[in-house]
Order: structure tokens, then sequence, then C-alpha cells
């Protein structure tokens, strides 16, 4: 499964463990409509390059035994960002939904990947930073957060042998 995948699934899981149970993930360009009330919607995610961190080094993983290596350039990372909409009936329930919001980035810095590993969440806009037409009687509030550096690593992989020809000759004569 690819890495960008399991990062995006683990924040689900998060979001749904720990803000709302039925909190669902939306495409960047999809309409999408509430039907029950309250909601959490992530919309995304959107992609950008941290470029100031892009190197031209390579991976190298070496297998002693096998007397094997295989390397690849070093992943990009990306920062996914997605916007964080909340959908609810009443305006005490918003704020109710805000606070645990704002709960959440303090006690979850970190998105833990499986056996990837972690990675930070940041919190780009607060909930109920970001302007949205609302053009039903439900309150709503939008913010946005960023899962930071997911590396895409290259599928292109070089194999190879540690050693590639052994001169038993010369190892002999360096001892007489």
């Amino acid at each position: 499964m690819e890495l960008l995948r399991e990062v995006v699934e683990s924040l689900v899981r998060l979001v749904k463990s720990e803000i709302h149970t039925g909190a669902v993930l939306v495409s960047v360009d999809d309409m999408f409509e509430v039907t029950d009330t309250p909601s959490v919607v992530l919309q995304g995610p959107t992609l950008t390059e941290d470029g100031d961190r892009r190197s031209q080094g390579r991976v190298l993983a070496k297998d002693v035994e096998a007397l094997t290596f295989e390397q690849c350039s070093r992943p990009r990372l990306y920062h996914l960002d997605f916007d964080v909409i909340v959908t609810t009936g009443t305006e005490s329930d918003l704020l109710d939904l805000i606070g645990k919001m704002a709960r959440f980035y303090q006690e979850h810095p970190l998105l833990t990947v499986s056996e990837h590993g972690s990675l930070n969440i940041a919190e780009l806009v607060p909930l109920g930073g970001l302007k949205r037409v609302n053009l039903s009687n439900l309150r709503q509030a939008a913010g946005r957060v960023r899962v930071e550096d997911c590396p895409i690593f290259s599928q292109i992989v070089e194999q190879g042998k540690l050693v590639r020809e052994v001169s038993v000759e010369t190892i002999v004569e360096a001892y007489q």
C-alpha cells in the first residue's frame, strides 16, 4: 500500500477516534452535503512539496549476509493540507466541537503511521478561521490542518552485489 494512503487513513482514523466517530474524508473538489449533525468533514488532501528539504542524495540498504544492496533516490517530502469543516445544529454544539478540535492539536502533535514512524500534525488555520459559504440553517466552522513532510519514494530501485569479485591470489600474496 502506498505511504500517502496510509498517512491519510491514519489521520481519518485518529479524527474518528478523538473528535467524532462519523468523520469522513471528501476529495478536494467534490461537492458534499451534510445530512446528519454534528458532522466532521476532512476535505483534501492538497499536496505541496517541502522544496527546501529536497535532496539529491541516495538511500542505501545493504544485506551483508546475501552480499547485496538496494538503493533509490531520497524521497520527496510533501505537506498534506486538509480543510476541516464541522457542522452542528446549535451554536453551543459548534463551540463544543471547536474546543474539542483545539484540544486535539495539543494532545496529538504527531500522527503515528504503522511501522513507518510519526509525522507532525500542525494547525494552519484554527477552526472558525476559514470563511465558507453556508447555504443552510446549520452552524458551521472551518479550519485547516496539515500533516507535514510525508515521504513519497521513487519506485526506481537499483539492486546489485556488494562484492563484485574477490581475488584470492592477491590476498595470499599479501600474507607471504
